[in-house]
């Protein structure tokens, strides 16, 4: 199925489960794996009145520590949050993220998923999971980047 048929199957009430806002609705077809258990959405559409943000690749490292894996994840969404509302935007409109995990096993990923929930909550991000050997600089574990919306300001006001 197609990303429009399952917008309009979506808006008509079909087999496909959406969350809508005036700015963007998540897409998570009923035969798909029910991705919002693990903090994301299969897909996310965003309407013609949000102008998109791209924030770049957020880590959580801290020179006066500690730097365990879970204190960068904590760290890394507090500083995505903090551009998020810098641009104008927020959590709530974060239409898709990147999470790139070094040394990824399960203990990180469920770790990521409860932040994931915990930060997204009913309305989640599409997301992208890469796990990779090694980031910026040794020390970095995590790193997140978003797209995001923002509603275009009428000119006209």
């Amino acid at each position: 199925m197609t990303l429009a048929a399952l917008c309009t199957a979506a808006l008509l009430g079909s087999p496909a489960s959406a969350a809508t806002s005036d700015l963007k609705t998540t897409i998570n077809p009923d035969h798909l794996p029910d991705t919002s258990k693990s903090g994301f959405s299969q897909a996310v559409v965003v309407s013609p009145k949000a102008s998109i943000v791209y924030v770049a690749g957020q880590v959580g490292i801290s020179k006066d520590g500690p730097n365990t894996f879970k204190d960068q994840v904590d760290r890394t969404f507090e500083n995505l949050i903090a551009v998020l509302e810098a641009s104008g935007s927020s959590v709530e409109d974060v239409v898709k993220i990147t999470v790139l995990i070094k040394d990824h096993d399960l203990e990180r990923l469920n770790y990521v998923n409860q932040k994931r929930r915990e930060i997204f909550g009913a309305s989640p991000p599409a997301s992208t999971l890469i796990p990779v050997p090694a980031l910026a600089i040794d020390i970095i574990e995590f790193e997140v980047d978003a797209v995001a919306i923002v509603p275009v300001k009428d000119a006209t006001k």
